[in-house]
């Protein structure tokens, strides 16, 4: 391809133009964008699950359950995606919410949407494990279905870490006696302040007893998700809190 020189000349006055337009001198250069370090996402329970060990860490008895697999995978991208019709989808009409009688799906996607949080409770309890009751029944996380006999699950709590520090007082500054690691605490004195950030436990045995991080505890009859398996295939037959 040719150029003709009156073209070229064509070229150059424009582009001295545009350089003119804009400035050639240091002060009338772009400012420099300084670059933003990448926000760092909050460790969530899945993360601490991970490598969990403790005696009461979480256990998955739920992956020989004819089905079962392909249905936690299909309510985990429900939950990850807030859809609330693919939930929907895989709940059962009379899905049970509470022990008032809160019911059905309808009432399931109210709550929903008038609290965004509980698309949080549902994805902790499937992190925290699967416990299976026959071969058509499963519980969502392990730990509620596998409590001690005689525990009382409104006053027993879950450590949801590997090393728990346990402070000799309510105070983050306080001495450490120790760690405990997925393990079950009871609550101990007059139980928790509404706005305390340290409960005082200790262990099933009394061995240990202290205060720990309210972030690294999770009560037992915290929400839980029932399944089961009928002619149509495994659905949520329950979302509840309490006991």
């Amino acid at each position: 391809m040719k150029y003709s020189i009156t073209g070229q000349m064509a070229g150059l006055c424009a582009l001295s133009l545009l350089l003119a337009a804009c400035g050639d001198s240091p002060a009338d250069e772009a400012p420099v964008t300084e670059a933003v370090a990448p926000v760092e996402e909050a460790p969530t329970l899945a993360d601490a699950v991970t490598n969990a060990e403790g005696p009461f860490a979480p256990k998955d008895d739920c992956g020989a359950l004819y089905g079962f697999d392909s249905f936690r995978g299909q309510l985990r991208r429900a939950i990850t995606f807030q859809n609330v019709d693919s939930l929907a989808a895989l709940a059962d009409p009379a899905i049970k919410l509470d022990f008032g009688g809160g019911a059905g799906v309808d009432e399931l996607k109210k709550r929903l949407a008038d609290d965004p949080e509980l698309w949080g409770e549902m994805g902790d309890a499937i992190a925290l494990g699967c416990a299976a009751q026959g071969d058509t029944a499963a519980t969502m996380p392990w730990i509620f279905a596998s409590l001690p006999d005689g525990t009382d699950g409104l006053s027993t709590y879950l450590v949801t870490a590997n090393d728990a520090p346990v402070l000799a007082s309510a105070d983050a500054e306080s001495d450490s006696t120790g760690t405990i690691g997925w393990d079950l605490v009871k609550l101990a004195g007059d139980g928790p302040a509404a706005d305390s950030e340290f409960i005082e436990v200790s262990t099933l045995d009394g061995a240990t007893s202290g205060f720990v991080a309210e972030e690294s505890l999770r009560p037992v009859s915290s929400y839980r998700i029932l399944a089961n398996r009928g002619d149509d295939g495994w659905k949520v037959t329950a979302f509840l809190t309490g006991d």
